[in-house]
């Protein structure tokens, strides 16, 4: 998918990646999605300025190493401030959820089948308040524009 939206989609679990990848590519086909399975193989392209990430609280599927998504949200916050990262995750425990909004995530969604709809909300807020349709630049309007000004400029000339 291509567009000037990206989003980054950072979980472990290969079928729920690809259905959130593909909600995405249906509601929204105008946005670039970017997929990965862990924080760390993510966070190298943080560089990349996504607006929105949709981050996993556990992600140690195929790595009992790897960061869970609150670390990875630390070290996305020391990157860039600006990021917006929700993280989704199947965890209910409040503890987890305050503790992602005090370091700075932009929202916490809990995993069931109603939560497809709030993800897409957001995407349809923030894609309205980052992306703005710049109109074309009209070349044939500038020439015209232009030759008024000249002749205007030249009848005001001529008139003094």
């Amino acid at each position: 998918m291509t567009g000037d939206f990206l989003i980054f989609i950072v979980e472990d679990d290969n079928h729920l990646r690809q259905m959130i990848a593909d909600y995405f590519a249906h509601k929204f086909p105008d946005v670039t999605v970017t997929a990965f399975a862990s924080g760390e193989e993510a966070l190298p392209h943080m560089n990349e300025h996504p607006h929105v990430v949709f981050l996993d609280y556990y992600l140690n599927a195929h790595n009992a190493e790897a960061l869970d998504g609150l670390s990875i949200l630390s070290k996305i916050r020391e990157k860039n401030k600006s990021i917006r990262v929700v993280l989704f995750s199947g965890q209910e425990d409040p503890v987890v959820a305050a503790a992602a909004m005090k370091m700075g995530a932009y929202d916490y969604i809990v995993k069931h089948p109603d939560s497809f709809d709030k993800v897409g909300d957001i995407v349809t807020h923030l894609k309205k308040h980052f992306v703005v349709d710049a109109p074309a630049f009209n070349k044939k309007l500038f020439i015209i524009v232009m030759i008024g000004v000249v002749l205007l400029g030249l009848l005001f000339w001529f008139k003094h």
